[in-house]
């Protein structure tokens, strides 16, 4: 019973959490190998040329590149499963938009 109403109360606050998340996200984008998809949103295009570009080098990219909005901006969050160098590459890229 414990265990039950613990599952319940967790799962109910990860739906909470994930709603408020997908609530602030402004653009999705993701990568997988030879193929990049906006899968929500509009990110600016040339982000979208940026990330190809990167793709088209590496072609064993996978993950997501997410804008999210804080505040009066919106800020870059990549998946942790595209490598470091690339990443930084992304955030560099779109700060010099800013």
């Amino acid at each position: 019973m414990m265990f039950s109403t613990m599952s319940l109360i967790s799962l109910a606050l990860f739906g909470l959490l994930h709603a408020l998340r997908r609530r602030q996200e402004r653009f999705l984008i993701t990568i997988e190998g030879i193929h990049l998809n906006v899968k929500r949103g509009r990110p600016p295009q040339a982000l979208v040329r940026h990330c190809r570009q990167l793709m088209q080098d590496a072609r064993t990219l996978k993950g997501t590149v997410r804008g999210i909005k804080k505040g009066d901006e919106v800020v870059l969050s990549c998946s942790r499963s595209i490598p470091a160098s690339y990443r930084q590459d992304i955030h560099l890229f779109w700060q010099q938009q800013s």
